[in-house]
């Protein structure tokens, strides 16, 4: 087995490009990600209109904020937005406060979180939910 790895690597190593399934077998335990990246506003649309699917269940609104928080990213004000709007029509409650946990583990500051927080006070009134703060966590 290891005389077969070692000629797969060499082979993968000599050639020019290295495909996915060559890259599985050379590297095992490697996944191989694909290099398209979404732009900032293709990254807004994907998420606001998938949290924004009425037909959206509790375990696929987490599903979707795990992948969401997977990125290196503060999500924007409308995915943010959009989340707790699915939460509310999922009767949610819990996975609410876990987007403002989210969020704020994501934030680099305190001053950050406590922008987005406010820019989202009125959604927050609206959907009568709260913050982790205000539930005294």
């Amino acid at each position: 087995a290891t005389a077969i790895f070692a000629m797969l690597r060499a082979f993968a190593l000599r050639s020019a490009v290295v495909t996915s399934s060559a890259r599985k077998a050379v590297f095992p335990g490697v996944r191989a990600f694909s290099t398209h990246e979404l732009s900032e506003a293709d990254f807004e649309k994907q998420w606001t209109a998938f949290f924004n699917d009425k037909s959206l269940t509790s375990l696929e609104l987490r599903r979707g904020l795990n992948d969401v928080f997977a990125h290196d990213v503060i999500p924007s004000k409308e995915i943010i937005e959009a989340a707790l709007r699915a939460s509310r029509r999922a009767n949610d409650f819990p996975t609410s406060v876990r987007i403002f946990e989210g969020v704020k583990d994501k934030a680099q500051n305190d001053s950050v979180y406590k922008t987005i927080v406010s820019s989202l006070q009125p959604v927050i009134t609206e959907l009568q939910l709260a913050t982790p703060e205000e539930l005294g966590f």
